[in-house]
C-alpha cells in the first residue's frame, strides 16, 4: 500500500505507521472470523426473536434472546464493515487497483451469485411450508420463487436480500469496494491525506473519537425522508458504507488505533449510555415506536433515537476493536482454518440452519434444548459440507469464494514464469 500523503503534508509521520508496517495485524483475521460465527450464532437465535419473524419461527419466543439480539445488532454488523474497509487498505497496499476488482469478483460477486441461485430457493421453500403459503413439492414451488425475484422497484440495495437472502452482505461488499476505489484513491493524494490528517488531529484529543458519531447519525437522518422502509435498503446501504471508508481512514493514519486504545472506557461507556437511553425511549414511547424512529423520518425522535443508536454502534464496535487489538494479535491453526473457511461456511451456514431449525420447532421441547441441538448441529453439518462437498474440489472452491489450493498457486507461477 501507498503512502497516504506526499512530504508536503504535515503528519506524513503519523501516515505511516499503521499503513506502511509489514507486519499482519492478526487481531483484523480473528475479528473477520469471529464475527462471522457471531453471525451464525445471531441466526441459531433468530427463530425465537418475538420481535421480527423469520424464516422459520418458533411458537414460543424469547425476550431474554430479543434482548440479545437487540444488543447486538447496532454494532455487530458495522464493525463488520470497518475490519473490511481495513482489510481493503492493507489489500490495495499489495495490489493495483484493476487486480483489486478482479479479487472482489471472484470472493464477493461470484459467491454471491452462485448462492442466491443454489442456496436460496430452497431457503424460502422451507419459509412458504413453515409459514402455510404453499403445499407441493420443491419443483412445483421454482416458479413461484422466480416470479418473487421480479421486484416492483429496482433501484434499491434491498433486491440483494431478496434475492440471496442472508447473502445481500456479499453484494453490499462487492459495490462499496467499487464505490470506495475514487475515495481510496484520493486520500492517496496531497488534499485527501491532508483530510486525513486533519481527521487525525481530532481525534489525538481526549474523546475526540466520538466526534464520529455525529456525522454518522447525521447521514442517518437525512437518508430517513428519502428512502422506502425495508430490510437492509439504503438507509443499511449508506450507513455500512460509511464504517468502511472510515476502516480505511482509521489504517492510514496511527493516530485512530491510538485514540481507541487510549479512550477505550469512554468508548464502552458511550455504548453503555446509548443503550440505556434507546431502552428508556422505548420504556416511555413503546418499543415499535422507537423502533419506528429507525425506518421512518418524524421529528425530533428519529434524530434522538438515531444519535443514541449510532452512540451504541461507534462505542462498542471500536471497544470491541481494542479487545481484539490487545488480545488477538496472534496466528494459530484455528486462525488459518478459519481464513480458509471463512467465506463457504457464511454462504451455507443460514440454510443449514433453516432446514435444522424447520424439524426441530416443531418439538415438544425447550427453548435451550432447541437452541442447544440447531447450534451444534448446524455447526457440525456447515463444517462437515464445506470439508467433503467444498475445500477437496477446485471448481467448488471456486464458486464459494475460496482461495486456490496451495499446488495450484504454485503450479500456476512456475507456469507464469
Amino acid at each position: 500500500m501507498t503512502k497516504i500523503t506526499e512530504p508536503t503534508v504535515d503528519s506524513t509521520r503519523h501516515t505511516k505507521s499503521s499503513a506502511q508496517k509489514s507486519e499482519r495485524l492478526y487481531y483484523l483475521d480473528w475479528l473477520r472470523n469471529i464475527l462471522i460465527f457471531g453471525v451464525f450464532l445471531y441466526h441459531v437465535l433468530r427463530p425465537f426473536d418475538p420481535l421480527m419473524p423469520w424464516h422459520i419461527n418458533n411458537a414460543v419466543k424469547s425476550d431474554a434472546i430479543m434482548g440479545i439480539l437487540l444488543t447486538i445488532n447496532p454494532w455487530g454488523i458495522p464493525l463488520f464493515f470497518l475490519v473490511a474497509g481495513a482489510g481493503s487498505m492493507f489489500a490495495l497496499r499489495r495490489r493495483s487497483n484493476r487486480q483489486f476488482i478482479s479479487e472482489r469478483v471472484n470472493r464477493l460477486l461470484i459467491p454471491f451469485i452462485v448462492g442466491s441461485i443454489l442456496l436460496s430457493p430452497f431457503q424460502r421453500y422451507l419459509e412458504a411450508l413453515h409459514n402455510g403459503r404453499f403445499e407441493g413439492s420443491f419443483l412445483s414451488f421454482i416458479p413461484e420463487w422466480l416470479a418473487g425475484l421480479i421486484p416492483d422497484f429496482w433501484f434499491t440495495p434491498g433486491v440483494f436480500g431478496d434475492w440471496g437472502l442472508h447473502l445481500w452482505f456479499l453484494a453490499f461488499l462487492f459495490l462499496f469496494s467499487l464505490l470506495a476505489l475514487p475515495v481510496f484513491s484520493w486520500f492517496k493524494r496531497d488534499t485527501g491525506g491532508a483530510f486525513v490528517s486533519w481527521l487525525g488531529r481530532l481525534v489525538e484529543k481526549r474523546g475526540g473519537i466520538l466526534l464520529f458519531v455525529l456525522p454518522l447519525a447525521l447521514a442517518r437522518v437525512l437518508v430517513l425522508p428519502f428512502v422506502p422502509v425495508e430490510v437492509h435498503g439504503w438507509l443499511d446501504f449508506v450507513y455500512f458504507f460509511l464504517f468502511f471508508v472510515v476502516g480505511y481512514i482509521f489504517y492510514a493514519d496511527d493516530r485512530f488505533v491510538s485514540a481507541v486504545r487510549r479512550d477505550r472506557w469512554l468508548l464502552f461507556a458511550s455504548g453503555i449510555a446509548g443503550l440505556v437511553a434507546y431502552f428508556a425511549l422505548s420504556a416511555v414511547y413503546g418499543e415499535d415506536v422507537v423502533i419506528g424512529w429507525g425506518f421512518t423520518f418524524a421529528f425530533p425522535g428519529s434524530i434522538i433515537a438515531n444519535l443514541f443508536f449510532t452512540l451504541i454502534s461507534w462505542g462498542w464496535a471500536l471497544f470491541v476493536l481494542y479487545l481484539a487489538m490487545t488480545r488477538l494479535n496472534f496466528s494459530n491453526k484455528f486462525l488459518v482454518y478459519g481464513n480458509e473457511t471463512i467465506m463457504p461456511f457464511y454462504l451455507v451456514h443460514q440454510p443449514v440452519i433453516i432446514v435444522v431449525s424447520y424439524f426441530v420447532v416443531q418439538w415438544n421441547v425447550s427453548i435451550l434444548v432447541k437452541l442447544l441441538i440447531i447450534g451444534i448441529s448446524s455447526l457440525l453439518i456447515g463444517l462437515g459440507l464445506i470439508e467433503l462437498l467444498i475445500k477437496p474440489f477446485e471448481p467448488m472452491r471456486r464458486l464459494f469464494g475460496m482461495k486456490p489450493k496451495r499446488g495450484d498457486e504454485v503450479k500456476a507461477k512456475t507456469t507464469a514464469a
